[in-house]
Parts: structure tokens; C-alpha cells; sequence
């Protein structure tokens, strides 16, 4: 055991500067893989390109909804004004899937992170890093993700009519802050194939005068801005020290075409979990999707409600979560008969319309930390960069995926 954990920390070491392996009190990264027939990283792949198609089919129609309606599904007031901003080839250049992949054989979606995915420094540089120590193969699609997030930029130039070279900007918080969304921050800065400033987000500065834009510290207008760890629901919510509401002081320089943001507001559509109900609603409905189809809705995804009464009818288990929670926040599982069996103790989305899932237990996995073997539970998360699916993570953790769940790289065997 002790000779395990000192070949992790010595495997890690080099990367100790630009990489989060510890939080304060977790190892977060392990030393192992998990190795996965490479025809269950197949059909992972195939159900997050159906599934893509079919999230972006709904969300693109969101917006043309009646104003009643889209209050109704949970969608804040204050975007309304925005959910047209898609510009973009896809809605979000940058996703991640999260899949349950039972011990029966299932692979079941219980959640799309639409706008700003995390995992990504973990998916597309560490992982490589593990299978090349494990001697297996590595399934994630780096150079599609530079190709991907590189792409978005020129779409976002067309977006601005912009003909020179743009300023272009990267930001988050800073490691003192957040170290896991700075080194995620600093790692795309890293490997974007083109100048790219990073500034911490509390040093943007939101010019309304004669000269109206967003500006770095040094006063350099920004072009364009990739936000890969702040979302458009937090957006909403910034305020500045005098109350000015700078979110959206900052969505509308993109709405008139002063500002480009990646992902663009559109991603706040694809992050919401209404979408999980949307889809299940209309799986049967011939006009929307074919026979191929509806059958990967069946076969890929969860019955998702707005009540928890056809679950209690059909004496089923479920889970209650919010339409715009993160890391596990708020979310109840309940057991047949109602009785909730466990709940996160975040509880920062109470405010928020809530859908019903059918419970589907997540398979068990022994991992070994400094202190010994724990038994846990994983799930897989499969990224989409720029409509495509190209990139695997493992997430172990409880019954509730929470912010203190550990990263496992994924590998396959070679042949």
C-alpha cells in the first residue's frame, strides 16, 4: 500500500505546478485506470453523438417559445433577452455527457453540462499521461480538442465581423481562489495554437462610456473571451461592488456585437436539465424523430418527469434535482414508496425548478488511497468538443457525485 502511494506522488511530481492531483484534504487523482472494452468506449461514443443531436433539436427551439413558457421551464427572466445569442457552429463548442454504465450492460444519460464543462485538463492531457504509465491505449482526441476550441474562434471573428488579428483573452479565477478552474484556465491557455492573454476574471473591466467594451487591466479592448469555468447562469447573478450588474452589462456587448464570448449564451440552454424532460416528453413523437431515433432515446436515456407521481404509481425509485445545480448540489435520491434515502448537503439550488429522474444504481469500483481500499461509486463523463464526441473521463464518488469524487483516467486495451 505504501509503495503504491509513493509511486503516485512520484508520478505526479512534475506536474505538481500545473496540475491539481491533491486538494486540501483529498487525493483527487488516482494512479490507475480504467480499462474499458473498447466496444463499450464505442457505443459511449455513439450515444453521446445521438444524443447531442438530439439536445441541440430541442434547445434550438426553446427560444421560440411564448415568454410564459420558458419562465415556466426555469429559465431565468434576465436571459431571455440572450437566448438567441448562438453563434456558433454548434450551441456549445465544449460539452460533457454524464453516463451510468450499470453492471447489466446499460449505458443510461442522466445529464448534459452544456455551458462549461470541467475535466477537460484531466480528459485531454493527464489522461494520456496514465495510459502511457499503464501501457494501454488512450481513447481521447486531444488534437480534436484544440481543432475544436481553435474553430470557435474564427466562428466567433465571423460573429464580430472582424477582419485583423483579435484580441483574445482567456479567464478564470486565480489558483489562490480555485486551483482546479485555474489550472483548467492555464492548461486551454497552454495549448490554444494562437495568442492568447489570460487575465483573472475580478481584473476584466467593463467600459460603458464612449469607448464601450470589455478591457483587460492594461486597458487592451477584448475581442473575443473564452470563459471555460464561469457560466451564464452565474453570469446573471455578478454584480459590482456599486451594484451594477456587470453580467449583463457583459451580455449585451455580445448581443450588439462588441464582445464574442466561448461559449456563446446560447450553451445556457444545453446546460439546462429541463432538457432531460423535454426529450423523454416527445420520445415517441414521429414528426420530430425517426424510428432510429426514438429508439436511442429508449435505450440512452432516463424516464425524466416534472412530478414525482408516475415514479410513486410505478413503485420506482428516483431522483429529484434541480434544472440548474452542478457538482451533485441539491439533489435527493428517494427510494419507492418516497422516502428519500440520501441527499447532497449543498443546498445553494433551492430556488430552482426541480425534474424527476428514474433512479439507476451506478456500479461499484474498489480504489486505493493512502489509507487503504475504499469501495465507491463511478460514472463516465464523455466530452463533446465542436460536435464531436472525442474525449473520456472517470468520476468515482458516492451514491451523489460531489465536488470531492476522485478522477480515474479511462484506457483500452491495445489489440
Amino acid at each position: 500500500m505504501k509503495r503504491d502511494y509513493s509511486k503516485r506522488q512520484a508520478f505526479y511530481a512534475p506536474y505538481k505546478d500545473s496540475f491539481f492531483a491533491d486538494f486540501v484534504d483529498l487525493e483527487y487523482a488516482l494512479y490507475d485506470v480504467m480499462v474499458l472494452p473498447e466496444k463499450k468506449i464505442e457505443e459511449i461514443r455513439f450515444a453521446s453523438q445521438m444524443l447531442w443531436g438530439f439536445f441541440c433539436k430541442i434547445a434550438r427551439v426553446i427560444p421560440t417559445l411564448p415568454k410564459e413558457q420558458l419562465l415556466a421551464l426555469g429559465f431565468r427572466k434576465e436571459m431571455l433577452a440572450y437566448l438567441n445569442l448562438d453563434y456558433l457552429e454548434h450551441m456549445a463548442v465544449l460539452a460533457r455527457f454524464d453516463f451510468i454504465c450499470t453492471d447489466d450492460g446499460r449505458i443510461k444519460c442522466i445529464e448534459l453540462n452544456g455551458d462549461t464543462p470541467f475535466l477537460v485538463q484531466e480528459t485531454f492531457e493527464m489522461n494520456e499521461k496514465l495510459c502511457a504509465e499503464f501501457g494501454v491505449k488512450n481513447p481521447n482526441d486531444t488534437k480534436q480538442f484544440i481543432k475544436g476550441m481553435s474553430q470557435a474562434l474564427f466562428q466567433a471573428m465571423q460573429y464580430l465581423n472582424k477582419t485583423t488579428t483579435p484580441k483574445v483573452v482567456i479567464t478564470g479565477k486565480e489558483a489562490v481562489d480555485d486551483i482546479e478552474e485555474h489550472c483548467q484556465v492555464k492548461f486551454m491557455q497552454r495549448v490554444l495554437p494562437f495568442d492568447v492573454e489570460y487575465v483573472p476574471i475580478k481584473e476584466l473591466i467593463i467600459n460603458n462610456g464612449s469607448q464601450r467594451g470589455l478591457y483587460t487591466a492594461n486597458m487592451e479592448r477584448i475581442d473575443i473571451l473564452y470563459r471555460p469555468a464561469h457560466p451564464i447562469e452565474f453570469l446573471l447573478d455578478d454584480v459590482a461592488e456599486d451594484g451594477d450588474r456587470i453580467g449583463l452589462q457583459l451580455l449585451d456587448l455580445v448581443r450588439y456585437k462588441e464582445l464574442a464570448i466561448i461559449n456563446a449564451p446560447a450553451a445556457y440552454l444545453l446546460q439546462s436539465k429541463i432538457l432531460l424532460w423535454l426529450i423523454w416528453e416527445r420520445r415517441n413523437d414521429e414528426t420530430l424523430f425517426t424510428k432510429h431515433e426514438r429508439g436511442a432515446i429508449k435505450r440512452y436515456m432516463l424516464p425524466t418527469f416534472l412530478s414525482d407521481a408516475p415514479f410513486l404509481d410505478a413503485g420506482r425509485a428516483f431522483v429529484k434535482k434541480p434544472v440548474f445545480s452542478r457538482e451533485g448540489n441539491t439533489v435527493e435520491i428517494f427510494d419507492v414508496l418516497g422516502n428519500m434515502q440520501m441527499a447532497s448537503p449543498n443546498r445553494h439550488y433551492t430556488d430552482n425548478l426541480y425534474l424527476y429522474q428514474e433512479f439507476v444504481e451506478m456500479p461499484n469500483l474498489t480504489i486505493r488511497l493512502q489509507d487503504g481500499e475504499h469501495m465507491k461509486k463511478w460514472l463516465i463523463g464523455s466530452f463533446m468538443v465542436d460536435g464531436n464526441a472525442c474525449g473520456l473521463a472517470c468520476r468515482v464518488g458516492n451514491a451523489i457525485t460531489e465536488w470531492d469524487s476522485h478522477w480515474l483516467a479511462v484506457g483500452s486495451k491495445y489489440v
